[in-house]
């Protein structure tokens, strides 16, 4: 990896996009059917059982400050760090898979309905493959840049929207078991949390302001969980829960309702493309992990390893997607919530283990 630095708010900024984008295309029809109003509540909870989990993530991160992710797993797990690896590669392969996939298949139901399928994956790997080569920097710079693009976005949306809101459509607030909201809270938490660990692809002390980027990271995701929970509120408050959950895209299909001076229509083209830029943010830091994390535990053997890697994620959407049952039951919020399971238990482990490691280093000397 490149010494170049960077800068810590600049950085935080892709925060956004990775918490934001599985929600926008993923998530947000899920957690709407399973929690119905309570919706607003699940993504609270969620919110702040997530902030747990950040706190996890930046002891985590400060640790052995020189190292990556996968250099730091082979420092503290060296007889068993290429298999832990080879899972998270592989996670995130399938992590990358499914927001590419539901990305292409937003473009081809909505936008090129007479464009075969293969086509758009194809323009969609290739970006993501390009951008992701050129290295985290360039990744991060992208994401500084739309940053600001998707904030105003964001506001005009609300803004254009607001009138249509029905604050009716919220009651009853609770109508669903707390079964079902805390397991839609819960579920939130890994979706809300598991693409933070991207940001560990760059070691810590590559950062130039370290001592702000807590402040930065916590701004950032909270940002996150505002622009989620206004979107949340603001689909359920303009069709009501009846006809929101009837939505495969929620978001996309509210936002169809915005005029501009009665004359201007069709303007949910420009608005949606604050999801774009999450989406394609989001699978440009999951390649470029995919990318980094092969070359650090392979040796540098990754030519090979990446082409099939780029294959494999162009083929495998044809069979675990085929199946419409798949889709209908949500069975692929799943794959998300593995991974992210799979990296806090890492951190957990790393956290004690690397604990235990200081105290006996103390107790020798």
């Amino acid at each position: 990896m490149k010494d170049e630095k960077i800068n810590s708010f600049i950085l935080s900024t892709i925060l956004i996009s990775l918490c934001c984008s599985t929600f926008y295309g993923i998530f947000s029809s899920y957690i709407i059917n399973s929690s119905k109003n309570s919706s607003l509540i699940s993504i609270t909870i969620g919110y702040i059982l997530s902030l747990f989990v950040a706190k996890l993530f930046l002891s985590f991160y400060k640790k052995k400050e020189e190292l990556s992710i996968t250099e730091k797993i082979k420092y503290l797990f060296p007889k068993t760090s290429t298999i832990i690896n080879i899972i998270l590669i592989l996670c995130s392969v399938f992590g990358y898979v499914l927001i590419s996939y539901r990305l292409t298949t937003f473009l081809s139901n909505q936008y090129l309905v007479s464009t075969p399928k293969y086509i758009i994956s194809i323009i969609i790997i290739s970006l993501t493959c390009y951008t992701a080569s050129k290295g985290f920097n360039t990744v991060i710079r992208v994401s500084y840049v739309t940053f600001f693009i998707s904030i105003i976005i964001f506001f005009f949306d609300f803004i254009s929207l607001v009138s249509y809101i029905d604050l009716e459509n919220y009651l009853p607030l609770i109508n669903v078991s707390y079964k079902d909201i805390i397991t839609s809270s819960i579920i939130f938490m890994f979706y809300f949390s598991s693409p933070i660990i991207y940001l560990n692809i760059i070691p810590f002390n590559k950062i130039i302001n370290k001592d702000s980027f807590n402040k930065f990271y916590y701004i950032m995701i909270t940002t996150s969980f505002i622009i989620i929970f206004i979107s949340t509120f603001t689909c359920i408050g303009v069709n009501g829960i009846r006809v929101t959950e009837l939505f495969d895209y929620p978001i996309y299909s509210t936002l169809k309702r915005i005029r501009l001076f009665s004359a201007l229509d069709s303007l949910e083209n420009i608005s949606i493309s604050a999801w774009f830029l999450f989406i394609i943010n989001t699978a440009n830091m999951m390649l470029t992990y995919i990318f980094s994390a092969v070359k650090e535990t392979f040796n540098n053997k990754n030519t090979i390893i990446n082409l099939i890697i780029i294959v494999t994620s162009f083929v495998i959407p044809n069979f675990i997607f085929a199946n419409n049952n798949f889709n209908e039951s949500y069975d692929y919020i799943y794959i998300p919530i593995i991974f992210a399971g799979i990296n806090i238990s890492i951190i957990i482990l790393y956290l004690v283990k690397y604990k235990f490691f200081q105290k006996k280093r103390t107790y020798s000397s």
